[in-house]
């Protein structure tokens, strides 16, 4: 009986090391994961960013932004929706800052006005799209 108190013991102690440690930072996912994303998204373009908004809101153990980006395509590269370069385009996505870092992907970036990025975007609607895939800032 003493052996098997010992174990269990061992166990959670172990388990709770593993706990500890993995929950130091955000995990991040590979490289791969947002290439499949981007990959399967309907819509890959190249869009320049005519204006910003965004609405902060706040809870008890993080914030949310929701932003609404106009932008115009520059180039289609893949359009389920026929989008065609020149056509201005709504996508509204959101960011979640955490007081205390959680595991999970990366967060959509926030475009700037007059930026040139590309966008791998799902329809929701006729004119509004939403980000399929974050971009990765890490190669």
């Amino acid at each position: 009986m003493r052996t098997t108190r010992s174990r269990l013991r061992l166990g959670l102690s172990l388990l709770l090391v593993y706990a500890l440690t993995a929950s130091n930072g955000p995990a991040e996912l590979p490289p791969s994961a947002y290439r499949e994303r981007q990959q399967a998204a309907p819509e890959a373009l190249v869009i320049k960013v005519r204006s910003v908004s965004k609405r902060e809101v706040k809870e008890e153990k993080w914030k949310r932004i929701d932003f609404t980006v106009e932008a115009e395509v520059q180039k289609v590269n893949r359009s389920a929706s026929k989008l065609a370069p020149g056509t201005v385009i709504e996508i509204r996505y959101a960011q979640r800052h955490y007081q205390q870092p959680i595991a999970g992907p990366s967060e959509i970036p926030t475009l700037k006005e007059g930026q040139v990025c590309p966008a791998y975007l799902s329809g929701d609607g006729k004119f509004t799209r939403r980000p399929r895939a974050a971009i990765p800032s890490r190669p």
